[in-house]
């Protein structure tokens, strides 16, 4: 900048190197816009002025963004895979995680790597980041019965009554219960397979027409 600035400073130490004080950030800005061209603007100043230089991103200070909602996880399967390759077979793992913050958010990732730690963190990532809404009545129940399949799963779910409480098992337990639901019926009616009757409940769940069911006064 071609002069230095210092900032309390001591008065001997100022005069041993000749350089001007500075005690404001409106002086700042000014002696800065002198030096450098296109730093003479007003919003340039206003911010010095104002903010003092305090750096400030979209959602104001750093690290002053919101934060999302909180999911809790389960691993609902973990399984070892083979990769047969021209060098012979790759072992690993492969997880399969759900997601949910038990207010109507709920995702599920499935996912491989070599080790079962990174497999798990690599699914809770992929659930976190394809969660979905669902909606929930004001007996957290399910707005109306649903009957879906996938693959060889086949899963049926209704509502039910205050008191009632979860009555399924398997994944289609917790993923409800994940999503929020406390008293709801289910059942799987075809495989036992993990994998497929998850996905049959998020397909499930996105079936469901969020706007019709809130005009209906069920969510």
């Amino acid at each position: 900048l071609g002069t230095a600035f210092f900032f309390g400073r001591s008065q001997r130490n100022v005069e041993d190197v000749g350089a001007p004080v500075v005690s404001a950030p409106s002086q700042l800005a000014t002696r800065i816009a002198g030096h450098l061209p296109g730093l003479d603007r007003p919003d340039f100043c206003s911010w010095a002025e104002s903010e003092g230089g305090e750096r400030r991103g979209r959602g104001g200070p750093r690290g002053g963004r919101g934060r999302g909602p909180r999911f809790e996880e389960k691993v609902l399967q973990v399984r070892r895979i083979t990769k047969v390759v021209k060098g012979g077979k790759n072992m690993g793992f492969r997880a399969l995680v759900a997601v949910g913050d038990k207010n109507g958010k709920i995702g599920l990732g499935c996912a491989s790597a070599k080790e079962v730690m990174v497999a798990v963190e690599k699914a809770s990532m992929e659930a976190k980041k394809t969660a979905i809404t669902v909606p929930i009545t004001k007996d957290y129940s399910l707005p109306h019965r649903l009957d879906v399949e996938w693959g060889a799963a086949s899963v049926m779910m209704k509502p039910a009554s205050v008191g009632t409480g979860l009555v399924a098992g398997g994944a289609v337990r917790t993923i409800l219960e994940l999503a929020g639901y406390q008293n709801a019926r289910g059942k799987q009616l075809g495989t036992d397979n993990a994998l497929n009757n998850a996905k049959a409940v998020l397909e499930a769940f996105k079936s469901f027409d969020i706007e019709k069911i809130k005009a209906r006064g069920l969510a």
